[in-house]
């Protein structure tokens, strides 16, 4: 585990760092401008009183450069003001941006086995706010640290010139604002920013589950039960929100009062200087006003080392989560790609978890190239894991599988997806155009050969009556179109992928029998010629298949031709009440 998250989060700012420098220097320029101009100008003015007093003081008097380098100051602090705001914001956006690519380079290899032990709400939390949140690292601590501490070295060097007393007093306030005050905040706030990031985390994976479960929540009559959690998670969170609201409350007033505090000392001591007439009377606005600018500087860091605490928890599961071990990596020295497609499952075994009962357990099978095969058997017989043993989703833990004679576990993941296709129960539908989707399965393919794929899937009349036709937007997963219509985009973009197997999980799940019909009669066609392995609960589809298993148990129960495999499977729908 890192120690340090926010370190390993800020190697991953290399590709930005000139920019950050650069943004940096810019901070720098606006806050000595800013610095010059408070000072400057506090000085012109009380410098100008006094030598208005009399009309040879007044004659004798600079207006000019003064006058000069305030304008200058001016211009030079809303000019780098910009410039600073525009390059630190843009790297900001870069560096976050690039955080998000490398987590979902991290993602990528864990799908689609380690992916499921996820929450669907949570990986989102991780990939938005928890990225968000890691804009406070450059922003809001270092260049508003450096810049304090430059403020510090240079306000604190002038007093020291003038009068070393008010210095002193003034410095010493400055460390208290600007260390020990940010370290005290940073222990207090780190709980409640703890307790945010994990109550946003939280908040949002039960949102965004309520939202895609609504349907079985109203069916199961749990809806209410989960509006209450949703409630009380979001109670939790502004309960911790309220606690950092309070700290940054005393935060501010204290930064406030040690600035006012400052501000009255160099008075009390400028007043005397002015009286003893060591000290000029302009001179102690000049102490004051830079004093009030110095303070001005500090007062973000105690807000930025108090959210310190949030921000370092979300780095933390940025890195947990990226820390995730793949269940199945490629072979060190892959084999060649095998002669065939034949697949060849002998004394296949796995369990999900240690200590859990196997899922699967001596299977024995073989799909011969061209054959198609279904598999039978009620929920939680082993349908769906065989299955992801075949695409190499996950490795069994004893037995082997073969492809072309190769065991697919001395294969490249590419080689053995660049074979199979896949067509599961929810395939997912993407936000963008019905072109889009179908481009997924061969990226290279041209519109005569998508409007193939379209026809072959049933598509065609549907996409005919579409205004934009092939551009048409479906909306996030899909919304815009039926679930029969969803299937068969699924469907178009497995015909186009024109790989030797295909895996067909559930193909027609939830469909109505007219639509049911219309999809046997495209994957009848698409398995032709094909290594095929249907996994279905429903008889119709039995007509693809050659031959069939029944799956029981994570065992093979029955292998036969369909119509005995179905017989058989009669009892076990009756026992198990489940529609074969």
């Amino acid at each position: 585990m890192e120690k340090r998250p926010l370190r390993a989060i800020l190697r991953m700012a290399r590709p930005q760092r000139r920019q950050m420098v650069l943004g940096l220097v810019l901070a720098i320029v606006t806050a000595l401008a800013g610095i010059g101009l408070l000072v400057l100008s506090g000085w012109f003015i009380a410098a100008s009183a006094v030598a208005g007093a009399t009309t040879a003081t007044a004659l004798a008097f600079n207006f000019t450069s003064p006058s000069a380098g305030i304008r200058g100051f001016a211009v030079l602090r809303t000019g780098s003001r910009y410039a600073e705001r525009l390059v630190t914001h843009d790297a900001t956006f870069r560096f976050l941006a690039g955080l998000r690519v490398w987590l979902f380079r991290a993602a990528i290899p864990l799908a689609p086995a380690r992916l499921e032990e996820q929450r669907g709400g949570d990986l989102l939390n991780r990939m938005t706010a928890d990225v968000d949140s890691l804009d406070a690292i450059y922003l809001r601590v270092i260049v508003p640290s450096i810049v304090a501490g430059i403020a510090v070295l240079l306000v604190g060097g002038v007093l020291l010139w003038l009068a070393p007393a008010a210095a002193a007093i003034v410095v010493v306030l400055a460390l208290l604002v600007g260390i020990a005050l940010p370290l005290a905040m940073r222990r207090i706030g780190a709980a409640p920013g703890q307790a945010i990031a994990a109550a946003t985390a939280r908040l949002r994976t039960r949102i965004v589950e309520g939202v895609q479960g609504l349907a079985e929540l109203k069916v199961y009559q749990a809806d209410g039960r989960h509006a209450e959690a949703v409630l009380g998670d979001n109670e939790t969170l502004m309960a911790a929100q309220r606690r950092m609201a309070r700290l940054s409350g005393i935060s501010t007033a204290l930064s406030g009062l040690a600035g006012q505090l400052a501000a009255l000392a160099i008075l009390a001591l400028g007043v005397a200087g002015v009286a003893a007439g060591v000290l000029p009377g302009p001179a102690v606005a000049l102490m004051m006003l830079g004093a009030l600018a110095l303070f001005d500087a500090l007062v973000p860091l105690p807000l930025a080392f108090q959210n310190l605490g949030r921000t370092r928890a979300a780095a933390r599961r940025l890195l947990d989560f990226a820390a995730l071990e793949p269940l199945v990596r490629d072979p060190a020295t892959p084999a060649a790609a095998p002669v065939g497609n034949t697949l060849v499952l002998s004394d296949v075994a796995y369990r999900y978890r240690p200590g859990d009962r196997p899922a699967l357990t001596g299977i024995d099978l073989v799909l011969a190239e061209g054959q198609r095969v279904a598999v039978l058997g009620p929920s939680g017989s082993g349908k769906s894991t065989l299955a992801a043993l075949i695409l190499r989703f996950r490795d069994p833990d004893a037995g082997s599988i073969t492809l072309g004679g190769t065991d697919l576990r001395a294969l490249p993941q590419a080689e053995i997806w660049r074979r199979v296709a896949y067509l599961s129960q929810r395939s997912q539908i993407f936000a963008g155009t019905i072109r889009d989707n179908l481009l997924i399965g061969a990226p290279e393919a041209d519109d005569a050969t998508l409007a193939a794929a379209v026809e072959a899937a049933g598509l065609a009349g549907w996409v005919a009556t579409l205004p934009r036709g092939l551009d048409t937007w479906v909306g996030e997963a899909g919304i815009q179109a039926s679930g029969g219509q969803a299937r068969r985009i699924a469907l178009a973009r497995c015909i186009l992928k024109d790989a030797p197997i295909l895996v067909l999980d559930e193909p027609t799940e939830g469909l109505d029998g007219e639509t049911e019909d219309q999809i046997i009669d495209a994957l009848d066609r698409l398995t032709a010629g094909r290594t095929t392995l249907v996994i279905t609960h429903r008889p119709a589809l039995l007509r693809l298949a050659e031959s069939a298993v029944l799956m029981a148990e994570g065992r093979i129960a029955v292998q036969g031709v369909p119509a005995d495999v179905l017989d058989a499977a009669l009892p076990v729908r009756a026992k198990r009440h489940v529609a074969v």
